[in-house]
């Protein structure tokens, strides 16, 4: 069977199967990673609609029907930032994340951003390396305004060992 993706704008009728891929991709993490106490948390299904509405919300379907993942993205301050991208493990590989991650780069750039910022896993490859790959630069502590360092922060007070976190940043303009 010839499986093809789209990317597409969320709709709500999309947002249902999100936490499904959300626990699915936490599954490639390690308990070092993702902690047992957070392992399996899903974005709250208000996060979901507020992004889907402000159209920041994107899903990979599979054949035009099945999301198999999504990104959506928040601002903070002047900068869009990623703030979670994940694609069901039984569809990675494909370049879905890729086209995701695409589709939220010209959203920043028709939007008029000046960059694109992210926090991922430093050591993992499917994560900072991939980023970098895109064009991704790291963002020194000193460059990295109060609203990322609140976030890894935050990440921190959950269980993550925040010494493998790193912020990015994608010039947009």
């Amino acid at each position: 069977m010839n499986v093809r993706y789209s990317i597409v704008p969320a709709t709500r009728e999309h947002l249902a199967a999100v936490p499904l891929i959300e626990q699915a991709a936490a599954k490639l993490f390690s308990e070092k990673d993702l902690p047992p106490e957070i392992r399996f948390l899903v974005t709250d299904p208000e996060t979901l609609l507020q992004a889907q509405q402000k159209d920041r919300m994107w899903v990979a379907l599979q054949n035009e029907g099945t999301p198999v993942g999504f990104a959506y993205a928040v601002i903070l301050g002047s900068e869009a930032h990623l703030d979670e991208m994940d694609v069901h493990p039984d569809h990675g590989r494909r370049g879905i994340g890729t086209q995701l991650l695409e589709t939220v780069i010209d959203w920043g750039r028709s939007c008029g951003y000046a960059g694109l910022t992210l926090i991922t896993f430093r050591h993992l490859p499917w994560n900072a390396p991939f980023y970098a790959r895109l064009g991704f630069e790291p963002l020194p502590p000193k460059n990295t305004n109060a609203k990322i360092r609140s976030l890894i922060a935050e990440e921190g007070r959950a269980g993550i060992n925040t010494a493998n976190r790193i912020a990015m940043r994608l010039q947009l303009r």
